[in-house]
């Protein structure tokens, strides 16, 4: 079995995690590398690029990246600037869920501060892409080069053309379809099996290209009430594939069969995902909160109101005297520029986390909750990561006492406690490894 995704974010890592949990590794091709791939993933920049891991790699944090001289570089948590002479002449973004101040990409400005390109770094720490822009910001062209500086991709936006150096040769595809059937094709591997999550290039690509025998595709993303055109071509008699259709989550899955006749039914099946929890809920009062914002409705107020349990709050920045001001209440523990193993720490030891912090979400914090089997509880108007919060957790900020209410049910009932951890792995759609491999199954047969 292959599997083919186009992007790797968080719905592909959701599949790809679910299905090595649930035993299968497949060999696993991302065709839009975004330079942090996990290592058992590879990409078309990466074969043709000959991509290769050394021991000694080490990401490229701000400091790292090349500058003119005299140029200087200002960073914080959360991104850095290049000045030159008091100008802003570049702005460099961290990857977000990742190491501390790690590199992604830097945006290049001129003296007017127009976006004249973008260089794209690696998890290895070395510049594998760059886009270039207009004048007036529109993107013309992409190359791609190996770790020598040699380009080995051309992409031309304009033109839609891609040109590829290979192996001393210069090959030119007049569509993105053509580069990735050529590049399926020099993989030289069994395509008998391939799932999918995607019905733009995976799918056009491998229903013009008989190579797959079957193809399967996860559906994670919303029809809102009319099936899509290429899902319908699935369902329509093909020569050489075999398509069919699996929808983790439960509402769409109905949403889509309801539109669909009994034939085309016979394709489509339920399922979910499988969670990897690090740890059992232990059902304590032991709540967390990571932010690194001072703006946080009411939080002195449940701190008052609840005694009885433990807030740790945690920040990688310093921390404002907004906060720090609750300190001297016995059951609120502070911890500012927290370390990540500190982090880890308060993961084990707390069992509900709240997020009801304003402003962005730092160190994935919502969904590692989520990951270490926290009750997650929030504030409808700033919650960060709904598909992992049951909406029945969720409340109004104006309306603190609702989410009190919880606390104290929680607090004195553990089969409540338990109860609302169902709810919010029901919710995202978690599902035994003994049904998501059925689902599989029958899709395949």
């Amino acid at each position: 079995m292959i599997n083919l995704f186009e992007n790797y974010d968080s719905n592909t890592r959701e599949l790809h995690e679910s299905l090595k949990i649930a035993g299968y590794h497949p060999f696993t091709i991302v065709l839009n590398d975004d330079g942090f791939l996990p290592d058992e993933v590879t990409s078309p920049y990466q074969y043709f690029a000959n991509y290769q891991i050394y021991d000694d790699d080490k990401p490229a944090f701000f400091n790292d990246v090349t500058t003119p001289p005299f140029w200087e570089i200002k960073g914080n948590g959360t991104m850095a600037q290049v000045i030159d002479m008091g100008e802003l002449r570049g702005k460099i973004f961290y990857k977000e869920n990742y190491k501390t101040r790690v590199v992604s990409y830097v945006e290049w400005l001129d003296k007017h501060q127009r976006l004249r390109s973008v260089e794209y770094y690696t998890k290895e720490g070395f510049k594998y892409a760059e886009k270039v822009y207009d004048l007036s910001g529109t993107p013309i062209l992409k190359k791609y080069v190996d770790r020598n500086g040699k380009e080995v991709i051309y992409e031309n936006y304009v033109t839609q053309n891609i040109v590829l150096d290979y192996r001393g040769k210069s090959y030119f595809f007049e569509t993105t379809k053509e580069f990735i059937a050529f590049y399926l094709n020099e993989l030289n591997i069994d395509y008998k099996q391939v799932v999918i999550n995607s019905l733009s290039t995976p799918f056009i690509t491998l229903y013009h290209q008989p190579i797959a025998q079957q193809v399967v595709l996860f559906w994670q993303e919303q029809s809102h009430g009319h099936v899509p055109g290429n899902m319908k071509l699935m369902f329509e008699p093909n020569n050489f594939s075999q398509f069919s259709v699996i929808i983790p989550e439960r509402e769409e899955y109905q949403m889509v069969t309801n539109q669909l006749n009994s034939t085309e039914n016979q394709f489509v099946y339920p399922s979910g995902y499988l969670y990897s929890k690090k740890k059992e809920n232990q059902l304590s009062k032991n709540i967390l909160i990571l932010t690194n914002s001072d703006q946080i409705p009411h939080l002195e107020a449940l701190i008052q109101r609840h005694d009885d349990f433990n807030f740790h709050i945690g920040a990688v920045t310093e921390m404002s005297t907004v906060l720090t001001s609750l300190e001297h209440y016995p059951n609120a523990k502070l911890y500012p520029t927290i370390k990540r193993d500190m982090v880890e720490e308060l993961y084990q030891r707390c069992d509900i986390y709240l997020d009801i912090n304003e402003g962005g979400e730092i160190l994935n914090a919502v969904r590692t909750a989520f990951d270490y089997n926290l009750l997650i509880l929030g504030y409808k108007e700033t919650a960060h990561h709904l598909t992992m919060t049951s909406p029945s957790h969720l409340f109004s900020a104006e309306n603190v006492a609702e989410l009190s209410r919880v606390l104290t049910e929680v607090g004195s009932n553990k089969d409540i406690f338990k109860d609302k951890l169902d709810q919010q792995s029901s919710h995202a759609n978690e599902v035994s490894v003994s049904t998501f491999k059925t689902a599989l199954n029958q899709a395949l047969n």
